[in-house]
């Protein structure tokens, strides 16, 4: 991947290879200048950022969420960002391109990216180079710091994939875990899936089983797929697929009966996960619509990761 930005000073560039990046990864970064006219350039800077957007309501529910550091309803970045200083006080020849080998590593606890309605995290890395004129204060004070100009600047989106084989909590629970069977007065109903574990685009299988013990006559005997995403104080519950099993639903006394079901997953950056204001989830729900009773349902917690 290669991205390139010109200022009045320099040309700066970061290439680094397409391979998928995961939580741990090593970046091995290259870094081109090239000078327009001749300077001093005092510091130049790569950093690798995490932003994490964070909505809110109204700017009433905003205010608890400010005074807390790094918790904004914005872009934000906190202390969310690693940074390497790949030059300091050298000298830029005018035409002459400077090459800079630079190497960084994701945090083995990084979020994946996430592209929602209302979870958004992205990551993104940028280089920048910042130069110091004669008449300015010299030294590490902070006048010294607030004197630097930029004299170059480039900036990268990166996506961060999520790994099938890593708890996406963290070690922390599912929220609102819902047992594979669930028992009513006149059906136990049952949800079964092939395996956990689903990428992005991908199939999930499995079966639902009803055990009647009376006659039962609905609408219709359904299975969906649901996503959860919550950020900040907004959050949204999507169907993405249904498939119905049977319409009308008429289910005799005293039978077991079971239905395989296909459901497709859909393939944008949307992994299980939990960040520190986002949280995306997912579920299977098998669903007996009995049109003005309420529903009868039976639920189980899905996990799903993202692949280049």
């Amino acid at each position: 991947m290669l991205r390139q930005s010109a200022s009045p000073n320099a040309d700066i560039s970061v290439a680094i290879d397409s391979r998928p990046l995961y939580a741990g990864d090593t970046l091995d970064v290259d870094v081109l200048v090239t000078p327009h006219l001749s300077f001093q350039a005092a510091l130049g800077v790569l950093r690798l950022s995490r932003i994490e957007l964070v909505r809110v309501d109204s700017a009433r529910d905003a205010v608890p969420q400010m005074m807390l550091p790094g918790r904004r309803g914005g872009r934000t970045v906190g202390p969310a960002h690693i940074d390497e200083v790949f030059a300091e006080d050298v000298a830029m020849e005018g035409g002459v391109p400077h090459h800079y080998p630079v190497r960084l590593r994701l945090p083995d606890a990084a979020p994946p990216t996430v592209k929602g309605k209302y979870a958004r995290i992205s990551w993104e890395l940028s280089a920048t180079i910042l130069t110091r004129a004669d008449w300015l204060p010299t030294g590490d004070g902070w006048l010294a710091n607030l004197a630097r100009g930029r004299a170059a600047h480039c900036e990268q989106e990166l996506v961060v994939f999520s790994r099938s084989d890593v708890d996406p909590l963290d070690g922390l629970p599912l929220l609102d875990e819902i047992p594979a069977s669930r028992s009513y007065r006149k059906v136990t109903m049952g949800l079964s899936l092939d395996s956990p574990n689903v990428a992005n685009g991908g199939i999930v299988t499995g079966s639902v089983s009803i055990n009647c013990r009376s006659a039962v006559k609905a609408r219709e005997l359904r299975v969906e797929l649901m996503r959860w995403e919550r950020s900040g104080s907004k959050q949204a519950r999507v169907i993405e697929h249904s498939e119905v099993l049977q319409r009308p639903a008429l289910l005799a006394a005293n039978e077991e009966t079971e239905w395989a079901f296909r459901l497709a997953v859909p393939d944008p950056l949307m992994p299980t996960m939990l960040a520190n204001h986002t949280f995306v989830g997912w579920q299977v729900r098998a669903v007996i619509d009995r049109k003005l009773l309420p529903n009868q349902s039976v639920s189980q917690l899905l996990h799903v990761y993202t692949s280049p």
